[in-house]
């Protein structure tokens, strides 16, 4: 084993476990690497909060959108809401 390396070992439930990776697995994931990839979030986003973290990935998401709508001014987004 590699140094740089290391093996985590829980217990937790059973019921909790098989929710779990129902679905993980329906989203195409595997139980370790949906939970390795939320621990790199929380260290990409310095924050647990997974609703956080989803609303981040959507800002970035965004940002790299050329078609994006932009708003240059809050009275702008309510004139066109007014509009609707």
């Amino acid at each position: 084993m590699e140094r740089d390396k290391i093996t985590c070992s829980f217990v937790m439930d059973r019921k909790t476990y098989n929710a779990f990776k129902s679905v993980v697995s329906r989203q195409g994931q595997n139980v370790k690497g949906n939970i390795v990839e939320y621990m790199q979030s929380v260290i990409r986003y310095d924050t647990p909060n997974a609703d956080t973290i989803l609303a981040m990935q959507e800002v970035e998401q965004l940002k790299a959108d050329p078609d994006k709508k932009v708003y240059h001014s809050f009275d702008e987004i309510l004139k066109e809401l007014g509009d609707e």
